[in-house]
Protein backbone atom coordinates (compact mmCIF):
# COMPACT_ATOMS: atom_id res chain seq x y z
CA UNK A 1 0.00 0.00 0.00
CA UNK A 2 3.30 2.38 -0.24
CA UNK A 3 2.05 5.03 -2.68
CA UNK A 4 -1.67 4.90 -2.02
CA UNK A 5 -3.53 7.27 -0.01
CA UNK A 6 -6.61 5.70 2.40
CA UNK A 7 -9.94 7.85 2.35
CA UNK A 8 -11.75 5.89 4.78
CA UNK A 9 -15.80 5.95 4.03
CA UNK A 10 -18.47 7.60 5.53
CA UNK A 11 -20.03 6.76 8.04
CA UNK A 12 -23.31 4.62 7.64
CA UNK A 13 -26.72 6.50 7.61
CA UNK A 14 -25.60 9.95 6.24
CA UNK A 15 -25.74 9.39 2.83
CA UNK A 16 -26.71 12.08 -0.46
CA UNK A 17 -30.24 11.62 0.18
CA UNK A 18 -33.04 13.20 2.99
CA UNK A 19 -34.22 11.76 5.62
CA UNK A 20 -37.76 9.38 5.25
CA UNK A 21 -40.61 11.46 6.47
CA UNK A 22 -41.70 10.22 10.14
CA UNK A 23 -43.62 7.64 10.48
CA UNK A 24 -46.75 7.78 13.09
CA UNK A 25 -49.81 7.09 10.47
CA UNK A 26 -52.23 10.23 10.44
CA UNK A 27 -50.32 12.55 12.99
CA UNK A 28 -46.54 13.60 12.76
CA UNK A 29 -44.97 13.70 16.05
CA UNK A 30 -45.68 17.50 16.66
CA UNK A 31 -49.13 18.15 16.05
CA UNK A 32 -50.52 14.12 17.54
CA UNK A 33 -53.34 14.78 19.71
CA UNK A 34 -52.23 14.62 23.38
CA UNK A 35 -53.56 14.66 26.73
CA UNK A 36 -52.02 15.30 30.15
CA UNK A 37 -53.22 14.97 33.37
CA UNK A 38 -52.21 17.57 36.08
CA UNK A 39 -52.52 16.48 40.09
CA UNK A 40 -52.68 18.57 43.16
CA UNK A 41 -53.59 21.74 41.84
CA UNK A 42 -55.77 23.97 44.08
CA UNK A 43 -59.80 23.59 44.82
CA UNK A 44 -60.39 27.11 43.04
CA UNK A 45 -58.56 26.68 39.91
CA UNK A 46 -60.06 27.50 37.02
CA UNK A 47 -59.11 26.98 33.31
CA UNK A 48 -58.18 30.38 32.68
CA UNK A 49 -55.72 30.00 35.63
CA UNK A 50 -53.56 26.75 33.31
CA UNK A 51 -54.30 28.76 29.85
CA UNK A 52 -50.57 30.98 30.63
CA UNK A 53 -48.58 28.28 31.75
CA UNK A 54 -48.93 25.71 29.85
CA UNK A 55 -49.95 27.28 26.88
CA UNK A 56 -46.43 28.12 26.21
CA UNK A 57 -45.77 25.29 25.33
CA UNK A 58 -47.87 24.75 22.21
CA UNK A 59 -51.70 25.56 21.32
CA UNK A 60 -54.56 23.86 23.84
CA UNK A 61 -57.70 22.39 22.67
CA UNK A 62 -59.49 21.94 25.61
CA UNK A 63 -58.97 22.49 29.61
CA UNK A 64 -61.06 19.84 31.49
CA UNK A 65 -61.48 20.31 35.43
CA UNK A 66 -63.41 17.51 36.75
CA UNK A 67 -65.36 18.22 40.04
CA UNK A 68 -66.55 15.99 42.24
CA UNK A 69 -70.81 16.32 42.19
CA UNK A 70 -71.34 16.26 46.06
CA UNK A 71 -69.16 19.14 47.15
CA UNK A 72 -68.59 20.96 43.80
Amino acid sequence: MRGRSYTPSPPRGYSRRGRSPPRGGRYGRSDAPTSLLVRNLRHDCRPEDLKRPFGQFGPLKDIYLPRDYYSG
